[in-house]
């Protein structure tokens, strides 16, 4: 019992004597704090002693700043560095060297951006991370590398200044036509110079204040390749040559040919559709050329016609024609796809080709005449007679136009022209001067064709009176005689331009052919066609503002005594109105319409001799 309790007693005495882990640990950071109030005590202490200097141990490219002032080590690093500011460049160029010194460039020392670096060092962060900064700046640890800067600005504007001298835009080899074929002219290379690598490789090589003091580079200069090169004009010269051939056309028996200087004409240089350069034909021209041979490849459709024995009975049918006509548009494309196909070698170069044609049907075909022939008779027919004289060129300028309307048929449901039948009127076919009505005044001897309407104005009777649809009619200035009042039909072509025709239809369901017998002083047209029954009848010309015409004499020394010449005609002034009534063979009325013609009065005039 006095041993346990012994034990009992002495076991207090044991623990009292060991540590506890929390207090160890309390103890460890009490200490740590205390060492670094002391360190922060030091740092202050020694940053206070630093105020406005650099601290110890700082160095820029090796030179020693500690302890100095601003201004100070401002002093010791310009005097350290007082060479970067000389020196010169040369950069090599085709034109030769060009010089540019160091200051032109710009270059110069940072001190700012160095003097802030190294009063930074030790002075940044926490109280602790300084602590460790102080102790290794003062070991002599810490060195700020030196800075080197350029304009950029001034630099790049320099360079830029030589790039101008130096940069040349290529020229493109082109081929132009000549007469006898195509000439080559060479491509230029440019060259450009590669100003951003220049200022990024002189920037690098000035960027150290260990650079020397003459520093040569070459011109970073990079050729420029034209859009054509002479290989691609040689290209297309020879794509030209394949082309330059002659172009053929055929149809059936028929040739045409364009010859090479043409096609050689239609030929220029340029762009392709994907961007190549190639010859290019120009559509225009081939156009042109190709129009200018519708007169050999177009004919026209020629309606069956009728033969008549003398009697005028119709005896047979002469065949009608099927006419062509060039399509201009659509054989344009076959010459280009022609000419393509020579450049890229796909096509025979004496290779023809079929021209775009439309063919033209006859307005009468053989057929059909032929089935109206033996039905056919004389259904209308007019007759003037007229004096012959100079006024109508004794009768050529009324026979002539006639006879070339002789023959002709006009198929159903197809207009006649006078002047489209007639066609030129000139001395070269036999027509002769003849008189006209000039501004209200006969005109004797001054007008080519002169006294044609005799024609018109028969031709224009027969048609009335064959029942037929009438288009275009006018009356002449005054009332002429021979005609039928109200129903004289004038053509003329003035010289401005303006032109009076006479035209009808054919409305029935069967063709007509228009017979002529001319002779001089009698003109007659016939109209024969399938009698369909047409009943024509016309009014009393309804007269109104009548004016007597009368003659007045004028005695003229300019002609002999008594020499009498009538140098205008008397005419009635009057306003005459004609109706047409056209019926069918029920009595139902086809056609019906009033003819108004204004006539003027007009004063005769006689001259008589006084002269000697």
């Amino acid at each position: 019992m006095t041993t346990t309790t012994e034990t009992q007693l002495a076991a207090p005495a044991i623990e009292a004597r060991r540590w506890h882990p929390g207090r160890i640990l309390l103890a460890f950071v009490v200490g740590l704090l205390l060492v670094a109030l002391v360190a922060v005590g030091s740092v202050l202490a020694y940053e206070q002693s630093y105020t406005g200097k650099v601290a110890a141990g700082v160095t820029v490219g090796g030179v020693q700043l500690a302890g100095m002032t601003r201004d100070e080590a401002a002093a010791a690093l310009t005097s350290a560095f007082a060479t970067v500011g000389t020196g010169q460049l040369t950069v090599d160029t085709a034109d030769g060297p060009q010089t540019l010194t160091y200051a032109e460039l710009g270059r110069r020392l940072d001190v700012d951006a160095m003097l802030d670096e190294a009063f930074a060092v030790g002075r940044t962060g926490d109280p602790l991370q300084r602590v460790v900064e102080e102790a290794r700046t003062a070991l002599g640890r810490v060195d700020v590398a030196p800075k080197i800067v350029i304009d950029q600005p001034v630099l790049a504007a320099t360079i830029a200044s030589l790039a101008k001298k130096i940069d040349r835009e290529p020229t493109s080899a082109v081929v132009t036509t000549t007469p006898d074929g195509f000439a080559q002219v060479p491509a230029v290379w440019g060259a450009e110079v590669d100003q951003a690598s220049m200022v990024a490789s002189i920037s690098d090589a000035l960027d150290s204040p260990d650079a020397p003091a003459a520093l040569t580079m070459p011109l970073a200069v990079s050729p420029v390749a034209p859009a054509v090169t002479d290989t691609e004009a040689m290209i297309a010269e020879s794509r030209a040559s394949r082309m330059i051939a002659p172009v053929v056309l055929t149809h059936g028996k028929d040739k045409w040919t364009i010859p090479p200087a043409a096609v050689r004409s239609w030929v220029s240089f340029g762009a392709w559709a994907d961007g190549s350069y190639g010859p290019l034909v120009d559509p225009a021209k081939i156009q042109a050329a190709v129009k200018s041979l519708s007169n050999k490849v177009d004919s026209p459709a020629v309606s069956a016609t009728f033969y008549t024995s003398k009697g005028g009975r119709i005896v047979g049918v002469k065949p009608a024609k099927v006419g062509r006509k060039l399509n201009v548009p659509g054989t344009v494309v076959a010459v280009q796809g022609l000419l393509i196909a020579r450049a890229g070698q796909g096509e025979d170069p004496g290779a023809a080709i079929v021209p775009a044609l439309a063919i033209v049907q006859p307005t009468l075909t053989t057929d059909e005449a032929t089935k109206a022939a033996p039905k056919m008779k004389a259904i209308s027919s007019w007759t003037t007679y007229y004096q012959v004289g100079a006024h109508n060129g004794n009768s050529a300028n009324i026979t002539i136009p006639s006879m070339a309307i002789n023959g002709t048929v006009v198929a159903p449901g197809e207009w006649f022209s006078y002047w489209k039948t007639v066609g030129v009127v000139s001395l070269a076919k036999g027509y002769k001067l003849g008189g006209a009505i000039i501004n209200g005044h006969s005109v004797e001897g001054k007008s080519i064709g002169g006294g044609i309407c005799s024609s018109s104005t028969t031709l224009f009777n027969a048609a009335l009176r064959a029942g037929l649809q009438m288009g275009q009619r006018k009356n002449h200035y005054y009332y002429i005689a021979r005609y039928p009042k109200g129903l004289d039909a004038t053509v003329f072509k003035g010289d401005g331009g303006g032109v009076q025709d006479m035209t009808f239809r054919n409305d029935t369901q069967y063709p007509i052919l228009i017979r002529t017998y001319a002779v001089p002083g009698i003109v007659r047209f016939t109209i024969y066609s399938v009698p369909s029954g047409r009943h024509v009848s016309f009014t009393r010309p309804i007269v109104k503002n009548f004016k007597a015409g009368y003659t007045i004499k004028k005695y003229v020394t300019s002609l002999r005594h008594g020499v009498v010449e009538s140098v205008e005609y008397p005419a009635d002034g009057q306003d005459v109105w004609v109706t047409r009534i056209v019926r069918d063979r029920t009595g139902k009325v086809i056609h019906k319409e009033t003819f108004y013609s204004h006539y003027a009065q007009m004063i005769g005039i006689l001259l008589i001799g006084r002269g000697k």
